[in-house]
């Protein structure tokens, strides 16, 4: 069978995340009610209604049930330790939705590292959309109940959220900072913004640490994934991620992960002291890395940590582009078809931050044509056939 036809089978017959699509701006399933937060005009001791909202997320996480929906309007939303915990689940078909009025226009704020998480999933069936969350101390998002071991928490969706300034202080401490902690089975993470995570360089803004100290070099990361079986990474920007990986798949021998689909992202910048924006350093089953940029990236895009005592037996490593080599070392296991070393992806503007394809970017109509991959970053619908490589189409 040829390898193109065997890998979207492969990706067919997985069990993946599926999460609700828009049926009424608030997100609503089924019976569910539609709440609303307003920072400015709300009251807790409202009942939530569009004319007299709440006014701190976790009123609502407080009192949603399967099906509810929950919009929050435009506003700074601070909180304690952790900004928004959400602890109630959906079901398969009634989900719970928290979904910003206007993109990015609900910030999730930790008031300079004073919050150490800002939103916390730890129910089932729960999608997240549309937020800035920045300046934690330790975690953005965490879909995270159970242990390193094994995964309590599934089917959760992370959606058009703007992720950043997270973990931005001086320490030498081995506990990691990250945008997106993974540690649910089921999980979408799609049309995301995730940079600047982690802490202060030796001389960063006053920063001094012990001589010998590394920690600051690779423990801090865009996507953190820890447990949890069947995670799409789709239509992503990760950038300035300096302080380790864009995304860390890591266990070590606690626990495998299987069906990890990591598709039509654009990775941009190097870390300079360790290789790749991506990691595999932990048991990875049914592992594809398809359609994706990486600009820029020390030594490859892609670093399978052999060192680590993971496996991934299978691997498929297809259609990417890459300014420096696709993956190091040449590690057994690992499937490479139709990738692009070496090449320039021909970005609009990567020095503002603006990563569209120039027309004669070798990352147009280069793509694998995948099931889960029919829109990009933007919600452009992508081609049956010749797509863009990256999380924007080319138009």
């Amino acid at each position: 069978m040829p390898l193109l036809l065997r890998t979207a089978l492969h990706l067919t017959v997985a069990t993946l995340a599926l999460s609700p699509q828009r049926r009424s701006h608030c997100g609503a399933t089924g019976p569910g009610v539609c709440y609303y937060v307003d920072a400015t005009a709300g009251n807790d001791a409202n009942p939530g209604t569009s004319a007299r909202p709440f006014r701190t997320l976790q009123q609502a996480a407080d009192v949603v049930n399967p099906g509810d929906g929950v919009v929050v309007k435009d506003g700074v939303y601070t909180g304690g330790s952790t900004v928004l915990n959400i602890t109630h689940s959906g079901t398969a078909e009634s989900w719970i939705v928290f979904r910003a009025a206007h993109r990015w226009g609900a910030v999730v704020d930790g008031q300079n590292n004073s919050s150490a998480t800002g939103i916390s999933v730890r129910g089932n069936y729960v999608r997240v959309e549309g937020f800035e969350v920045r300046w934690m101390s330790r975690s953005g998002i965490d879909a995270y109940a159970g242990s390193e071991k094994t995964a309590v928490t599934h089917d959760v969706a992370i959606v058009e959220n703007h992720i950043h300034d997270i973990g931005r202080i001086c320490t030498d401490d081995t506990g990691g900072r990250v945008g997106i902690n993974a540690y649910a089975g089921n999980m979408v993470i799609e049309q995301n913004v995730i940079h600047d995570i982690g802490r202060h360089s030796p001389g960063e803004q006053g920063c001094s640490l012990p001589p010998g100290s590394i920690t600051w070099q690779n423990h801090d990361h865009g996507v953190y994934h820890g447990v949890g079986d069947s995670l799409i990474i789709r239509n992503n920007i990760f950038y300035n991620n300096t302080h380790g990986w864009a995304y860390h798949r890591y266990s070590g021998a606690k626990a495998s992960a299987r069906g990890v689909y990591i598709l039509n992202n654009t990775f941009a910048f190097p870390n300079p002291n360790r290789a790749g924006q991506i990691v595999i350093a932990g048991t990875t089953d049914g592992l594809v890395i398809a359609n994706n940029i990486f600009y820029q990236p020390n030594t490859a895009g892609i670093w399978f940590d052999a060192a680590s005592g993971g496996t991934w037996a299978g691997a498929l490593v297809e259609n990417n582009l890459s300014t420096n080599a696709i993956y190091t070392p040449l590690v057994l296991g690992v499937t490479a078809v139709s990738n692009m070393a070496a090449a320039d992806p021909k970005f609009v503007s990567p020095a503002q931050f603006d990563f569209h394809l120039q027309a004669g970017s070798p990352a147009i109509k280069a793509g694998l044509t995948l099931p889960q991959v029919t829109g990009d970053f933007e919600g452009v619908t992508r081609p049956r056939a010749g797509l863009a490589l990256g999380a924007y189409e080319f138009k």
